[in-house]
């Protein structure tokens, strides 16, 4: 082979390794940009070997690529006609203009709403026949400058309606005796207080606070109204009791909201709970009747079947029933109780307790203490306490005879009686100065040889 050819073969192996090497740019399109309408653009970014090399460029769209195509009218009052962006035929979803365009759809009015306060005025809202399908209702757009008073407006017609209210509360307390205040403030049920705030405030059972905790307590302040001293007094003339129910129901505050009930013009519930609205939309201009809560003293009294307490006299006693709810206590209520002023006589028993040791080695014979026991109202014999403490009865006249006994390491004295065999004392036996480790037991029990 001529060194010529030899040459320029070497020459073309070269330039096909090299190019063989060599990795050519790619621009892969990013999408469009519209942030200068009118003046769109193509964005791209390079790519070689599939890595983004931060570089991109920029092509304009040519103005016969850009187009503006009519879509429809919108769905919101005043349906206004819309169209939208195309860039070399693609539709860009997120960018419309409104046109100067809107439909020839059918409106009417028809009856929305009736004002819960007031002579419950109707009003009428705007329809449009959608696509000439199917009616919608219309509410002003803000957007375009179109108020609601445009689609919303009084009429000169009035609903009927019925008006009612319903027990919500009992003084500071809910239908089930929960708070909604307490007598320190504190407020529990913030939807009703609110509404109290507005309307009318009932009164709180005057309980008793706690010193240390500073919460409310069960029982009613010594004077009050509803104290047990001031309920149970009797005319000794009648046998009745000085406070009557009556007077009960006059000092109560029963708190009811109002619920409004009239048409329903669009599936609305036909009843309406005025107070609930109220909360609701309380930061709305709305006008309000001055009885959305409202104060009676029509309370249905009743008292609970007698029971006795289980201290002597063993008087018996009531819990007050207010529209259904004791006071006795439970959940959030108070104690509200008068005694009948008659006495049961319940099986007592005296159970043996103890034995009166006095002085262990002394005291002999030792005495007998037992404890009180009382059929309670349940029909059970139970321990009886006053005062928190259980109620013992010493002297009794009946005694336990001692005796003792010796154990390797102790003495024991021990009380023996028809109740129990009870040990009463002890001495330790092995404690003593014996002086000589191997002749006595000691604790700790170390061995002498």
């Amino acid at each position: 082979m001529n060194k010529m050819l030899k040459r320029t073969l070497c020459v073309v192996t070269l330039i096909c390794l090299f190019c063989g090497m060599t990795v050519s740019a790619a621009w892969e399109f990013a999408g469009y940009d519209t942030t200068n309408p009118g003046q769109y653009a193509k964005l791209y970014n390079e790519m070689i070997a599939g890595n983004y090399t931060s570089k991109y460029k920029v092509e304009p769209v040519a103005p016969e690529d850009v187009e503006w195509k009519f879509e429809g009218f919108e769905m919101a009052y005043p349906h206004v006609g819309y169209e939208r962006l195309y860039l070399e035929g693609n539709a860009q979803n997120a960018i419309t203009r409104t046109t100067n365009l809107y439909p020839q759809w059918d409106v009417r009015f028809r009856d929305y709403m009736w004002e819960v306060c007031g002579d419950h005025q109707i009003w009428e809202r705007q329809q449009t026949k959608i696509n000439n399908k199917y009616w919608a209702w219309d509410f002003g757009n803000e957007a375009l400058n179109v108020p609601d008073s445009a689609v919303f407006v009084p009429t000169n017609r009035y609903a009927e309606v019925l008006d009612e209210w319903k027990n919500c509360g009992i003084m500071n307390l809910d239908m089930n005796g929960n708070y909604v205040f307490d007598v320190t403030g504190k407020v529990y049920d913030e939807d009703l207080f609110t509404a109290y705030s507005r309307f009318a405030m009932p009164d709180a059972f005057e309980v008793k606070v706690d010193p240390i905790t500073g919460e409310p307590t069960k029982n009613i302040v010594d004077g009050n109204f509803f104290s047990i001293e001031n309920l149970s007094q009797i005319n000794r003339d009648t046998g009745k009791h000085v406070v009557t129910d009556e007077m009960i129901a006059e000092e109560l505050d029963i708190m009811a909201t109002k619920f409004t009930t009239g048409p329903s013009f669009h599936g609305e519930p036909a009843t309406k709970d005025v107070a609930k609205m109220y909360v609701d939309n309380i930061d709305a201009a709305w006008e309000w009747d001055d009885d959305v809560v409202i104060e009676k003293h029509d309370a249905v009294i009743d008292w609970t079947t007698p029971i006795y307490e289980m201290a002597e006299p063993y008087c018996y006693y009531q819990f007050l029933i207010v529209n259904g709810l004791v006071l006795d206590g439970r959940n959030d209520t108070p104690e509200v109780k008068r005694y009948t002023d008659g006495k049961a006589y319940p099986d007592v028993e005296w159970r043996y307790h103890a034995v009166n040791v006095g002085d262990k080695f002394l005291g002999r014979p030792y005495e007998i203490v037992e404890v009180k026991y009382i059929r309670d109202n349940d029909g059970k014999m139970v321990m009886a306490y006053e005062n928190g403490e259980p109620v013992y009865r010493f002297p009794t006249g009946k005694y336990a005879n001692a005796h003792y006994v010796v154990t390797d390491t102790e003495i024991q004295l021990w009380a023996k009686s028809e109740y129990a065999d009870e040990l009463i004392a002890r001495v330790s036996r092995v404690d003593g100065p014996f002086l000589d480790l191997s002749n006595g037991y000691t604790n700790g029990a170390i061995e002498v040889e």
